[in-house]
């Protein structure tokens, strides 16, 4: 478990020649005369890429890399791929840094390069915020995409989910970081390649060629570049388990992947709310047609069509998994938002302040703060509200307008008044290998399905029955006028309604927009109402005059307008995401989970079936259907994930079979 998502700042010293220089490591991160044909000839030419590319037999080529550093191996390597591979034709790159650069310093390394700007510019734009985890950055209209981990490179390829094809195996020198080079750092290196991988490295060191040749490469030094002797490259040539054993690591029954690469063809995902738009915008940035399948008249008319939301992640006091998980998923909405509105017409990321409720929360906050836990780019001290927390990532959405732009992209075909009626895999030699969907009477054939159905999953009878449950949900919203008048009635300031970010506790307001301020909201657990009513306008006022520091009854509630929805909860608190499998057949396969939980096995008790869900968001859908989406789309497309492994697990919809099966122990 971290103690704090934060990561220590590299210190760098500058030479005359303007290079950067490693202080921990007493080592530079590129030679100023030759650093660019040193990458090219150390890492693309004795990786054979250029050949390789332009043969490649799937979709995507995988690279991964020990050593981020300044980003010139990568944006070498995507200008290269621009120039040499099919342009229908995707490059993953992967990269772990212990030492993250802040976007200012990155700038400053990367001036060296003129001609990378047109490059190095996109990639200084689109940095992650620095914080441990996973950072997925789509370049190119989502060719190039990148994969961050910021943490220990042991701990980053232990988490990852992928299929390698090539190695850079770079960093400082392994006389100045021996650490990095582990036995496991090497055990996850052949974990995550196949029966062909490559990998280079400038090195010739004993350290990094001996736990190679351990783990099964081939190993062989060539001529170094410039006035290097030597340097090493190789192979993996024996045979490797299949893909779905190899990301197993001891636990089957969470597993995601196909050992073949599937045939995508036009993807149907069901539902137009936030998760079925982020879904369908996910592929079809990659290049996947998509058909969107909506029962309603219009898109976003659920939980997704309230008329404001709020991005409020609730982040915990310590790491989990699922922290881990909300944690990247608001990275990620914050970053997809701005980037998708940047003249803020359905986004404003204004901040949000999140208030204790009692104090015992207080509590809670003031030690969250002490501990720093977060860096303070994602939460800190509120200078508004003594002993609030301030989020300034956060902001508010305009709901419908998010899930409209989200599909309005090209390879989207968004089909409204179109209910999904039945749905029958179609097989070939007992693997299912594409769906037949039924709408309106009419039959279409689709390669994959993505579920996004809330609580109308049940109703479909295709899916196990997941414990997911409706929960009744009341929005209110009143005029501007109106709320002045009521501040001036009773000799309140009417500045009180002109605050300009999100505020936060049992529930939440948002700063007005079109004359309107919207606030709520009700939690009715067991309650199928779908009609607005008086009494929670009343709840929901209690909460606007909590939030704003107005007397009870300051509000009417013939002032009030509303909307009726119903959030899909899951009992832990985690969406479902991930591959459908069936319960029948897990509970055969793993019933030695029944007489000891401790049980492992790597052997898949049946294929993925192509069939997804993507349900269970809650009240943070805002939050973490960008993410979700991605991370369905990686799936579908057998592209290395998005997510660590242990969070997948969380998320995976097989999760309650098998927490049953070690429960009855």
């Amino acid at each position: 478990m971290l103690t704090s998502y934060q990561l220590e700042t590299p210190g760098l010293s500058w030479g005359e020649d303007g290079a950067p220089h490693s202080n921990q490591f007493d080592d530079v991160y590129f030679d100023k005369e030759s650093g660019l044909e040193e990458t090219r000839h150390v890492f693309l030419k004795n990786n054979q890429l250029f050949d390789r590319w332009a043969s490649m037999p799937n979709r995507a080529f995988v690279i991964a890399e020990t050593g981020f550093g300044t980003g010139l191996n990568f944006l070498c390597t995507w200008q290269a791929f621009l120039n040499e591979a099919p342009s229908d034709k995707q490059l993953h790159f992967i990269s772990v840094e212990k030492y993250p650069l802040s976007k200012q310093t990155l700038a400053a390394a990367l001036k060296m390069w003129p001609s990378l700007q047109h490059f190095s510019q996109q990639l200084i734009d689109a940095y992650p915020v620095v914080c441990h985890g996973f950072h997925r950055i789509e370049l190119e209209q989502g060719r190039i995409q990148l994969l961050l981990w910021f943490g220990e490179a042991e701990d980053g390829f232990e988490a990852l989910d992928a299929d390698v094809d090539a190695w850079f195996l770079d960093g400082f020198a392994p006389s100045k970081n021996p650490e990095m080079w582990s036995d496991n750092l090497f055990k996850h290196i052949h974990r995550l390649s196949h029966q062909g991988t490559t990998f280079s490295t400038f090195t010739a060191a004993g350290i990094v060629r001996r736990g190679l040749k351990n783990v099964g490469f081939d190993v062989r030094k060539v001529k170094g570049f410039g006035q290097k002797r030597e340097m090493s490259v190789g192979e993996l040539n024996q045979n490797v388990a299949p893909l779905t054993e190899r990301m197993s690591q001891g636990q089957s029954w969470f597993n995601l992947r196909q050992n073949t690469h599937s045939n995508v063809s036009n993807v149907l995902v069901v539902g137009a709310g936030l998760a079925g738009a982020n879904t369908a915008f996910a592929l079809a940035n990659q290049g996947i047609k998509v058909t969107v399948w909506e029962k309603g008249s219009h898109i976003a008319c659920g939980a997704s069509g309230n008329p404001q939301g709020m991005l409020y992640p609730k982040l915990a006091s310590q790491d989990t998994p699922v922290n881990r998980f909300y944690l990247s998923a608001y990275l990620r909405a914050a970053d997809l938002y701005s980037r998708l509105d940047k003249n803020n017409e359905f986004w404003d990321q204004c901040g949000l302040i999140q208030i204790p409720k009692n104090d015992k929360e207080a509590g809670r906050f003031e030690k969250l703060l002490q501990d720093k836990l977060y860096p303070d780019s994602i939460l800190q001290a509120s200078k508004d509200r003594k002993g609030s927390l301030f989020l300034p990532l956060s902001g508010w959405v305009v709901l419908t307008s998010l899930c409209e732009k989200l599909l309005s992209h090209d390879n989207i075909t968004v089909n409204l008044n179109n209910p999904l009626e039945a749905l029958t895999p179609v097989k070939d030699n007992g693997k299912t290998v594409g769906w037949n969907a039924v709408s309106k009477g009419e039959e279409v054939h689709f390669s994959h399905v993505v579920l996004c159905t809330a609580n109308d999953t049940k109703a479909l009878n295709i899916t196990p029955n997941t414990p997911d449950y409706p929960i009744r949900g009341q929005v209110s919203y009143t005029t501007m006028d109106n709320a002045k008048e009521a501040c001036q009635r009773i000799g309140e300031p009417i500045d009180k309604l002109h605050f300009q970010k999100v505020l936060c506790d049992f529930g939440y307001v948002s700063p007005s927009i079109n004359g309107l301020l919207h606030f709520g909201s009700t939690y009715d657990l067991k309650d199928q109402d779908d009609q607005v009513r008086e009494e929670g306008h009343k709840r929901n006022l209690a909460i606007l005059e909590s939030l704003l520091i107005l007397p009870k009854d300051t509000f009417k509630t013939e002032d009030c307008g509303g909307r009726v929805s119903f959030r899909c909860a899951v009992p832990d608190y985690t969406p479902i995401v991930g591959p459908v499998q069936t319960e029948r057949v897990y509970q055969e396969a793993y019933a030695a989970l029944q007489k000891n939980a401790k049980w492992k096995s790597n052997e898949t008790a049946e294929p993925i079936q192509q069939l997804y869900l993507n349900i269970g968001h809650g009240s943070r859908g805002l939050i973490s259907t960008p993410l979700s989406g991605q991370y369905i789309a990686s799936l579908i497309l057998g592209t290395p994930s998005p997510l660590e492994q242990t969070v997948s697990h969380k998320l995976h919809p097989s999760r309650f079979v098998i927490r049953d099966l070690k429960r009855s122990q």
